[in-house]
């Protein structure tokens, strides 16, 4: 998980530095998430979801693309010697969506929010304390993650909703 934050952060910061010089316009965002998570059930997990994501506004258009990882809802993992025991998973996101306003100082973005999720992790148990047995992968099922993303900026100051079928997070960030 971390190598996959940093290598998205080392992106991010890459791709606003190249288009940065290109006019000086403020067309990148970075964000941060946290908020509550949708568990009902004993076999649901309800760990505080996060979420760390990437939006940029083409230039010469209003189209706004960008990238999301997200912890939340709920993986059942059976690894270790566990027995479907509730985890939280991992979410893989891609945003598509558009600039509504942007008055130089004021500015909104929408994007709706599509990927897939970890939702359950499965391998023979190891008799020798590995994760699986011959130190092996485990096997992970996808099921697919939809929702959206809503900031409002304010100079570089960057607030904002993120909603998907697993949680609703608080995001805050910057532009540059």
């Amino acid at each position: 998980m971390f190598k996959a934050l940093s290598s998205c952060l080392l992106l991010a910061l890459s791709a606003g530095h190249a288009h940065a010089q290109d006019d000086g316009a403020l067309r990148n965002t970075f964000y941060l998430g946290a908020g509550n998570a949708r568990a009902d059930g004993p076999f649901e997990n309800d760990d505080t979801p996060f979420s760390i994501g990437f939006m940029h506004q083409l230039a010469g258009s209003r189209m706004v693309l960008g990238f999301d990882l997200g912890a939340e809802g709920t993986m059942l993992d059976s690894t270790w010697g566990q027995d479907s025991q509730p985890e939280q998973g991992t979410s893989y996101n891609l945003l598509l969506g558009g600039n509504l306003l942007d008055s130089g100082r004021f500015r909104a973005d929408a994007a709706l929010l599509a990927g897939v999720r970890e939702a359950a992790a499965d391998c023979p148990d190891s008799y020798l304390g590995f994760q699986c047995y011959a130190d092996s992968d485990p096997d992970t099922d996808y099921k697919g993650n939809f929702g959206g993303v809503l900031t409002v900026s304010v100079d570089r100051l960057t607030l904002g909703l993120r909603a998907t079928g697993e949680s609703t997070q608080m995001v805050a960030g910057f532009r540059f």
